[in-house]
């Protein structure tokens, strides 16, 4: 797998993610966020577990800081 970012047309300091050539929507983005979600819920779907919430613990922990820190990774065990 080929990934890219190059500059998008929208704003000087926009980028696009490229995939082998392809750009990444939106969309993709999110389907790409479920499906980790549902699979952390595959994973851990015993009740105390937090399957798919602790992906979205995460993503918000890596927003609030604008940053995916050390200290982020070793909460998560990443």
């Amino acid at each position: 797998m080929k990934v890219d970012i190059k500059k998008g047309n929208k704003h000087p300091k926009d980028k696009i993610i490229f995939v082998n050539g392809e750009p990444i929507t939106f969309v993709d983005w999110a389907k790409l966020g479920l499906f980790f979600y549902r699979n952390e819920d595959n994973i851990y779907n015993e009740p105390w577990h937090k399957g798919g919430e602790m992906v979205r613990e995460f993503i918000n922990d890596v927003f609030d800081v604008n940053a995916i820190t050390d200290d982020i990774l070793k909460r998560y065990k990443l």
